[in-house]
């Protein structure tokens, strides 16, 4: 029997591209970021957990260019999203903390984005002058089998299960991840060129770059 933990995260929204440059005019850590961060954060982290698994976005902090809002410049800084507690966690001098989403506009990494929505980070897929594709990162705690009595009890595990969006002004709807509907997401005019272009380009609809290509290439044709 499983007992199934659900701990949602959204991740996406607006306004930065996957291929950002990080800007020259970002600051770097130093003291005056270790102040900010006591405008921009929570508390500390708090590292006990009983779930196996990993409950970060990378293995490991990546640098990623932090877009604070209220006036402050951009900082540069490694930092990680922690799926469970929903947010970006960053070094500081008290200690590891956790970025608000209320005080940041915008987080860029190499290879992905995320922005704030609606008190949430988001993970950006794609935006175009109509829409927005977003994803939110959900993992699981799943209790594995065992045998009562036999075996001791396991500990939770993680397991991720996305949740697609399409974001259109101050609404977003869910997408079911199969190609079938994401194709009704179109045209009835256009279903005949959209089979061809999934043919052509081998379109995966669990790839976020496929997603991106996809959208991007029919962004005209939304129903």
């Amino acid at each position: 029997m499983k007992n199934i933990l659900t701990f949602i995260l959204f991740l996406v929204s607006s306004s930065v591209l996957i291929a950002q440059t990080f800007d020259t005019n970002v600051s770097n850590v130093n003291a005056q970021f270790h102040k900010v961060l006591k405008d921009v954060a929570y508390g500390r982290v708090d590292s006990n957990t009983e779930i196996d698994g990993n409950k970060y976005l990378y293995k490991k902090p990546q640098e990623a260019v932090i877009n604070l809002n209220d006036g402050y410049k951009p900082i540069r800084i490694k930092t990680n999203y922690n799926i469970i507690k929903e947010t970006f966690e960053v070094q500081s001098e008290d200690g590891i903390l956790n970025l608000r989403p209320d005080k940041v506009n915008s987080i860029s990494f190499s290879d992905a984005n995320f922005v704030t929505y609606q008190g949430s980070f988001y993970k950006l897929i794609t935006k175009t002058k109509n829409f927005s594709i977003i994803k939110s990162i959900v993992l699981i705690a799943v209790e594995p089998d065992y045998q009562v009595g036999i075996q001791d009890k396991p500990n939770l595990r993680y397991k991720n299960a996305n949740k697609l969006y399409i974001q259109i002004g101050a609404k977003k709807t869910l997408i079911k991840v199969n190609k079938k509907y994401i194709s009704q997401l179109f045209e009835d005019s256009k279903q005949g060129e959209i089979k061809k272009f999934f043919k052509s380009k081998k379109i995966s609809i669990r790839d976020d770059a496929d997603l991106k290509l996809l959208f991007d290439a029919f962004q005209d044709n939304l129903k």
